[in-house]
């Protein structure tokens, strides 16, 4: 489907179509709610009335056209393809679900309507029509499109006790008013015989007029006007009334610079909150003090879990539920502890300052990974200064860098990485984040390696925050990834040796724009692990954190090798002209030539340098110093110039795109012999024995060969040469 244009009619069939074009019912929408009764004392809903209509439509005239009103959207610059619906939320929602429960009675016949043929089968499983109020309302209408519109197998009686209906299903209205909404559903059309008549008329005769909203804003405000509501209630104050009524008592003292009494009750200490973030909101004409406060009362949602089985089913799940049994008192005191870790600037620890998320509305585990942790570090510990805050914070983050921060899956056993980082803290025995090393189940060596050399100098505070300062700064190197040990470990608690290595490292490795000169002086320089076995045959010169892989298994000669001095002196004094990698070091257009840094060692000393990792790619060959290239032969006619090799000899070689022969050249210990194969595919017409002949081959013991010849040159261009004389 392209995009609706305003002004427009639409069928269902045009609305939920294209392979990755999307329905979306954006926050700023309400619930589902169509499906829920209309009081306690009536079992009737608006599915019920609505399906009445389109029965009755239905029966009068089945080939008809009709214009079911409005729906109001606009399409999101960033996913041009997405329509973000305004108005019209709860009509296409129960169409949706209504030719869901068709679908499944007719053999799949409107499931294009339902998914495309490229979210099943390669993408997310993501539907045509998609639930931004929350993520499990997301959740839940893939799950529910995927596992019960495409499988009749499944009864609607046991959709509960599916393994993908998750525990918060059960808390999210738009879920529970589908689930009324498919009972009516099924109940309703399973006495009618006519249901492939009546999906047809549905996805083809119901249309829709569309207007288009241009932008969010216009489309809030329409949706203002449409629902003559006043301004849509956010998720915080539609919260705010059941916490002040749930909080009654609380009462929270101030005392100001003369020691004079106020004291806030829960409205005014949640507006402060709002306030708050308020000012902290980010400055794009959007995000109000909703955003802000939504991550953070799911912050507060999850330390407020009591087990680790609880966070495991909370911390990556986003919806209003927030328990309101959570007292204001817990949510102050949890609001000052975050108040305190966002305000604070960690650019001396050169980590990014703490900012809400602007693409869903709670941190990523990666990000609650070092919040959560500190957030309790700072109500455990209301004292603490601003650098023990942006320690503790600086230490999580780090490790959030290489450390599993995400749940373990379903079918595992639980595990939360940040329910346990919080479990460190609590045990945590002073302020200082040395401290750790006194907690047993604290074991996390590459961490306990750096603290273990700033305690030798934790009473010299201007020493140690420098030695923190070249911590972080090499954590952000991308060769390291936050893991410093190895630097640390050539320090030997030596400040001065720190300095010196973490200078050469910059210099050498982190500061080029091009790390290829490092790499010829590294091949000059004669290290045994460089380059790096990655495979049987495959061989790196290095990039991204492989470097600290080299340097934690050959410490000692890449000490060696900083300590060296130059790199142009190693790489023009390199003479062995015996080294594979002579021509690599020697030439400095050749690295350039390996974009992903990949080659491959050979037998008999062919090494084969590779464009990119992929073996289909380009690549050049060297044998002796001298350079062969792929494409040294007319490859309209042949197909490249290759090497095989079985671990014990290496051939050159070339197959013919024209007639029935392949080229060899075989590497022997006095030079190189070409050999042609004629009459290997017998489709294809055969090379005349007379021009093997006069181009200087002879038939000895039963196959073509040509005269040795010593210099790799010269038989590169007698190859080059040979290959153009058999197909002229």
């Amino acid at each position: 489907m392209n995009k609706l244009f305003s002004g427009n009619t639409y069928s269902l069939k045009e609305i939920f179509s294209g392979e990755n074009d999307k329905i979306i019912i954006p926050d700023l929408q309400r619930d589902y709610c169509w499906g829920n009764p209309y009081s306690k004392d009536s079992d009737g809903s608006l599915v019920d009335s609505f399906l009445d209509s389109v029965l009755g439509l239905f029966k009068q005239n089945p080939d008809k056209d009709i214009t079911m009103g409005l729906i109001y959207g606009y399409y999101d610059e960033l996913k041009p393809y997405h329509l973000q619906l305004c108005d019209g939320q709860q009509r296409l929602t129960t169409l949706f679900l209504i030719m869901g429960v068709i679908n499944r009675s007719v053999n799949n016949r409107y499931r294009e309507l339902l998914i495309s043929n490229f979210e099943l089968n390669e993408d997310d499983k993501e539907p045509h029509l998609l639930y931004g109020i929350r993520e499990s309302s997301l959740y839940f209408l893939s799950d529910l499109c995927t596992h019960y519109f495409l499988d009749s197998q499944i009864l609607y009686n046991d959709i509960k006790t599916q393994y993908w209906f998750l525990n918060s299903y059960d808390q999210d209205p738009t879920i529970l008013s589908i689930l009324r909404a498919l009972e009516t559903i099924t109940n309703r059309l399973k006495d009618i015989d006519a249901l492939e008549a009546l999906g047809d008329f549905l996805q083809g005769h119901l249309k829709f007029l569309f207007y288009d909203m241009n932008d969010r804003q216009n489309g809030e405000e329409t949706f203002v006007v449409i629902n003559t509501t006043g301004e849509p209630l956010s998720a915080n104050q539609n919260l705010k009334p059941l916490i002040i009524l749930e909080n009654p008592d609380y009462v929270r003292k101030v005392f100001d610079s003369n020691g004079v009494e106020t004291k806030h009750n829960t409205a005014e200490d949640w507006e402060e909150m709002e306030t708050w973030f308020w000012k902290h909101r980010r400055l794009n004409d959007i995000d109000t003090s909703t955003e802000g406060m939504l991550a953070f009362l799911h912050c507060v949602r999850v330390l407020e879990s009591v087990s680790e089985a609880d966070w495991h089913h909370t911390i990556d799940i986003s919806d209003d539920k927030f328990q309101i049994t959570i007292s204001m008192k817990s949510i102050w005191d949890w609001f000052c502890a975050y108040k305190r870790l966002y305000e604070l600037d960690y650019s001396w620890l050169s980590i990014p300052n703490l900012i809400y998320p602007d693409n869903q509305t709670h941190y990523t585990q990666k990000d609650l990974y070092s919040i959560l942790p500190t957030m309790l570090y700072c109500k455990k510990n209301k004292d603490a200064s601003d650098v023990d805050i942006q320690r503790i914070y600086h230490l999580f983050y780090n490790m959030g860098r290489y450390r599993p921060v995400t749940r373990s899956s379903k079918n595992e056993a639980v595990s939360v990485p940040a329910y346990r980082s919080c479990q460190l803290v609590r045990e945590l025995p002073s302020k200082d984040v040395l401290a750790f090393l006194d907690v047993d189940s604290f074991k996390i060596d590459e961490e306990k390696n750096k603290l273990s050399f700033l305690n030798n100098y934790k009473y010299d505070e201007s020493i140690r925050r420098h030695i923190e300062k070249i911590f972080a700064n090499a954590e952000s190197f991308n060769i390291f990834e936050g893991k410093i040990s190895t630097l640390v470990n050539w320090s030997t608690s030596s400040i001065e040796k720190l300095d010196y290595y973490y200078n050469r490292i910059n210099e050498l490795w982190v500061e080029p724009e091009s790390r290829n000169k490092l790499r010829r002086a590294l091949l000059a320089f004669g290290i045994n692990g460089y380059p790096m076995p990655t495979g049987t045959a495959n061989l790196t010169l290095c990039s991204a954190t492989e470097w600290r892989e080299l340097f934690e298994n050959h410490g000692n000669q890449i000490i060696d090798f900083i300590n060296y001095g130059n790199l142009d002196d190693l790489i023009n004094n390199f003479s062995n002209v015996e080294s594979p990698y002579y021509p690599l070091v020697h030439n400095e257009t050749f690295l350039d030539f390996s974009r992903d840094h990949k080659i491959r060692i050979h037998a008999q000393g062919v090494i084969e340098l590779m464009a990119k990792t992929k073996a289909s790619a380009n690549f050049l060959l060297f044998h002796r110093g001298q350079m062969f290239e792929k494409d040294m032969v007319d490859m309209n006619k042949w197909n490249g110039f290759w090497v095989w090799s079985d671990g014990t000899i290496s051939v050159f070689y070339s197959g013919c795109h024209v007639y029935n022969i392949v080229l060899d050249m075989n590497i022997l210990d006095n030079g190189y012999q070409i050999i042609a194969w004629i009459d290997r595919l017998p489709a294809k017409p055969s090379v005349k024995t007379e021009t093997l002949e006069k181009l200087g081959f002879s038939f000895i013991d039963g196959k073509w060969s040509y005269p040795i010849i010593e210099n790799p040159l010269e038989a590169k261009n007698k190859f080059k040469d040979l290959a153009k004389g058999i197909v002229s």
